[in-house]
């Protein structure tokens, strides 16, 4: 007895891998049979579901964490619809497939809703699958005869605002504006970055510039581009809630986005105070060396456009490592 031939097929889609789609877009495709005898069946099911499955503790990020068993996931569905291409779709009655080709057209359009993008790690899946089924009657013994997944990219949109934020300490067109100290007591640095946008898109070039105060000298300094994953249950915090509800925090995983690269910078020839009410004494900031570097990169086509989805947070920053001749900070 020859195998029956049971696919999802996309005959607009000629790039060879599974079909993107985007909030709004339409997908169409037929069901191909191919079948050498006679098949008694109740009806022809497609489904299509979107969902994200997450372990609660990833071997690769417990590393210490002995596995005796299959470790527990949490799942969300963003999605399932079901549509009966062919047949009963309440499994009383049977029909026949008739020897030879059948193709059951389909299509189906997404709303605009901007669900998670399709990815696949260690730690989690987020995926959108459509599943054909040819099913006997209830009363059968087996349920399924056929049946065949087809995985579907899902590419959200970009949506990233240029919102103005209020300028501090002289800077009149920074539209983004951060500082932080750099090490702990008097042998760090106070940081302080500036640029033009506090939004960016997938491929967005990234330039900051970087003003560095500190009473040892600067040696060395480099930076990479990181994407952290932080998974909580049962629900995602607000985000000036996290610290306070540390406890949904099931794991956090880090996920180097490019090459560690040198930062050039240069050594200003004057003492600039380093103002900052949050962060400078006001002995620290009337000593030290000021620092200065721009900083250019260029973010990966595949990050994230959506920093949330139903377990996961996802935060990108650049990592600046400082190094002096005592020793380095990051």
């Amino acid at each position: 007895m020859s195998t029956p031939v049971f696919e999802i097929r996309f005959p607009a889609y000629t790039s060879g891998g599974p079909p993107r789609c985007t909030p709004k877009s339409t997908l169409t495709g037929v069901v191909y049979v191919h079948i050498l005898q006679p098949i008694r069946a109740s009806c022809l099911s497609l489904s299509f579901m979107g969902s994200e499955r997450a372990s609660m503790a990833p071997e690769s990020v417990n590393s210490s964490w002995t596995q005796t068993a299959k470790p527990r996931t949490i799942k969300k569905v963003y999605f399932n619809q079901s549509t009966v291409l062919w047949g009963d779709g309440k499994l009383r009655k049977t029909d026949t497939l008739s020897t030879g080709i059948h193709m059951f057209h389909f299509s189906c359009e997404f709303p605009r809703v901007n669900y998670p993008q399709s990815r696949t790690t260690p730690e989690y899946e987020i995926k959108y699958v459509l599943k054909a089924k040819l099913l006997n009657s209830r009363d059968a013994h087996t349920s399924t005869i056929l049946s065949m997944s087809q995985p579907i990219m899902y590419v959200p949109e970009t949506v990233a605002p240029l919102l103005p934020v209020s300028a501090e300490h002289g800077d009149t067109l920074a539209r983004f504006a951060f500082c932080d100290n750099v090490g702990d007591g008097q042998g760090g640095y106070h940081m302080r970055a500036t640029g033009l946008q506090q939004a960016f898109r997938p491929g967005d070039a990234v330039d900051l510039q970087l003003r560095i105060t500190g009473q040892r000298t600067l040696r060395k300094v480099q930076f990479a581009v990181i994407e952290q994953t932080d998974c909580f249950y049962p629900q995602i915090p607000e985000p000036r809630e996290e610290q306070l509800d540390i406890g949904r925090r099931l794991w956090s995983s880090q996920r180097v986005l490019s090459d560690t690269a040198d930062l050039p910078f240069e050594c200003d020839s004057c003492v600039v105070p380093d103002i900052c009410s949050d962060h400078t004494t006001s002995k620290r900031s009337r000593s030290g060396s000021t620092y200065h570097a721009h900083l250019h990169t260029r973010l990966p086509n595949d990050v994230l456009v959506l920093h949330e989805t139903g377990y996961l947070r996802y935060t990108y920053f650049v990592q600046l490592y400082l190094f002096s001749g005592s020793g380095a900070w990051g």
